[in-house]
């Protein structure tokens, strides 16, 4: 009874699976993961992209809301989380490139109030981009009926941080922070004289084409946008550039399947900046909030660096949660291969088994 269960459920997802790939690889590779992945979810609907070098596969899975009857597919809106975070990191390497700015460069050199600073040792950006400032994982509790995206804003975290007391040096433990990346997000903007969602546009967004990514989604975006269930959602789609780099970020599978081919490029210099391991798991003193995806072995700009194990390949990965959505994006560096899935159901105790099954999909198709 239970295998005719599964086998009607496989068949009923499958149904309303949206599809376009011309490789019979990716599509094998996804017939029966994608299913599962999708089933075990519990969301009402996903979204799941796989490259392979210059191959794109990209399936939409189950309704964009519970029972509209909707499939979800690669032109439907989605809450990236904290994915925004490795699109923030790379408008700061695009900087550092350019010289407007350093990675060492304290955030007190974009700042009109003095900051804190512990034992002299003052936080720099890269101590932002690697969660080792020793800032919060939040400022603290949104205001009531404040939508989760949009808070705090610029003002508030400004007018926070310089009676905020560091509790250890920034440098010695990494502990993953929100707040810190808004602050790398309002430094980047100083450094490149615009506001930070004119420079992801300009230097990463525009440039690859990816059209439906940003924070200030028209309404024609909004009616395209899947519907968030579970812990956080629904939040209404609002404009959400309060958050602009830490976690507001809006996009579609269509835009992630050109931002991953972007990313797997081994020539791009900047790139290389971004995905480098900054922060080794075994040099610092602590690390706390990583391990969700995988084990964490080291943090590079806004990425986490998990190590190869059994059949698995050394991985780069980002995951995010919140706003009735979890998000996951896992790249095989130099081996051509990424994944980024989303459902629309936040479920932090479903989540590692839908990171686990993107792994080993990854695994499948990296066999050398």
């Amino acid at each position: 009874m239970r295998l005719a269960v599964l086998a009607l459920a496989l068949a009923l997802a499958t149904a309303t699976v949206s599809e376009a790939a011309d490789d019979p690889v990716l599509k094998a590779a996804t017939d029966l993961t994608g299913d599962v992945m999708f089933l075990e979810s519990g969301a009402p609907g996903m979204v799941l992209v796989v490259v392979r070098g210059d191959q794109v596969l990209i399936r939409g899975y189950g309704e964009t809301e519970k029972g509209n009857g909707i499939k979800p597919d690669g032109a439907s809106l989605v809450r990236l989380n904290s994915i925004t975070k490795v699109l923030t990191t790379e408008v700061l390497v695009s900087l550092a490139a350019e010289r407007k700015l350093a990675l060492t460069d304290r955030l007190q050199r974009f700042a009109e109030v003095r900051l804190p600073v512990f034992n002299d040792r003052a936080i720099t950006l890269l101590d932002l981009a690697t969660h080792s400032a020793a800032l919060p994982r939040e400022m603290g509790s949104a205001p009531d009926g404040a939508n989760p995206r949009a808070w705090p804003t610029y003002t508030d975290r400004w007018t926070w941080l310089p009676g905020y007391q560091l509790p250890w040096e920034p440098g010695t433990i990494a502990s993953y922070s929100n707040v810190g990346f808004d602050l790398l997000a309002d430094a980047i903007g100083k450094a490149g004289g615009r506001s930070y969602p004119d420079l992801l546009r300009s230097q990463v967004t525009e440039r690859l084409g990816m059209t439906d990514t940003g924070f200030a989604p028209t309404q024609e975006q909004c009616g395209r946008l899947m519907i968030g269930s579970g812990l956080g959602g629904p939040a209404t789609c609002v404009d959400t550039q309060a958050t602009g780099g830490s976690g507001g970020l809006y996009s579609t599978g269509n835009d992630m399947a050109r931002w991953l081919r972007h990313n797997l490029d081994t020539g791009n210099p900047a790139l290389a900046l971004s995905h480098a391991v900054y922060r080794p798991r075994q040099a610092m003193q602590a690390t706390i909030g990583f391990d969700e995806a995988a084990p964490m072995a080291g943090l590079g700009l806004g990425w986490v660096a998990v190590a190869a194990r059994s059949i698995e390949p050394m991985l780069l990965v980002k995951s995010g949660g919140g706003a009735g959505f979890m998000s996951y994006v896992a790249l095989a560096p130099g081996r051509d291969v990424g994944v980024f899935v989303v459902v629309n159901r936040a479920d932090f105790a479903m989540f590692s088994g839908l990171t686990d099954a993107a792994n080993k999909l990854i695994a499948s198709l990296v066999t050398r």
